[in-house]
């Protein structure tokens, strides 16, 4: 019996504090503050995306805490977060999202947190080149080539943000698409059921009032 219960509470905490991945939707019970953990490293960057999708007013408060610094974003009620933030200690980010101000509606979130792990092997280009012999020539051709490769990689990291945050608007909108069509479908089939009630219903009692009318007929001839 203990061992059932244990089994239980494990599987409670493994599915609410997880390590997440990146571009998921989560539904987030009302009055209820669920956490996920992602471990990062120093230089990493997070570009954090967040859509709320459904429910209520469509807002959310969220938190990104680090593991000893605290807080490193907190937004009350919000219905989109889009934000940069630097890395600067190893260990698990903890990213909260908060429904305990709704009393009776979930709320459906889309998050991404966009992690570019800048320089996680640890290895500098220039450092590379500089043990590489180079006749004197060549340095201004190495040079322009660095700041090349630097002018490349911050690109990378421009259209990628941009992706992300695409990515979690298309998710959004394609949500709401999903949700109008099937509220759509479901009104029209309501609808059409109706009508059929109705025209069945019209045409009983039309037949009703016809046989009423030559029952009464008969009965005066006779």
């Amino acid at each position: 019996m203990v061992f059932s219960a244990l089994l239980i509470v494990l599987s409670l905490l493994l599915f609410t504090h997880c390590e997440i991945e990146d571009g998921i939707s989560y539904v987030v019970g009302p009055g209820k503050r669920d956490c996920f953990y992602r471990v990062l490293a120093v230089g990493d960057i997070m570009d954090f995306d967040l859509q709320v999708l459904s429910g209520g007013d469509m807002d959310i408060t969220v938190t990104i805490a680090a593991p000893t610094k605290g807080l490193l974003l907190e937004q009350f009620q919000e219905t989109e977060v889009s934000e940069e933030i630097q890395i600067e200690e190893d260990g698990p980010y903890e990213v909260c999202f908060d429904n305990t101000f709704s009393t009776f509606t979930e709320k459906v979130v889309y998050f991404d947190l966009g992690i570019d792990e800048n320089n996680r092997t640890g290895l500098d280009h220039i450092q590379l080149f500089k043990d590489i012999p180079v006749l004197k020539d060549d340095v201004e051709h190495v040079q322009k080539l660095l700041k090349s490769m630097d002018n490349i990689g911050f690109k990378i990291e421009v259209i990628a943000h941009h992706q992300a945050t695409y990515r979690s608007k298309h998710s959004r909108h394609k949500y709401l698409q999903d949700t109008n069509l099937r509220l759509v479908t479901w009104f029209s089939l309501g609808s059409c059921l109706v009508m059929i009630v109705v025209g069945v219903l019209q045409v009983v009692l039309i037949r009703n009032l016809f046989e009423t009318k030559n029952n009464k007929g008969m009965q005066n001839s006779l």
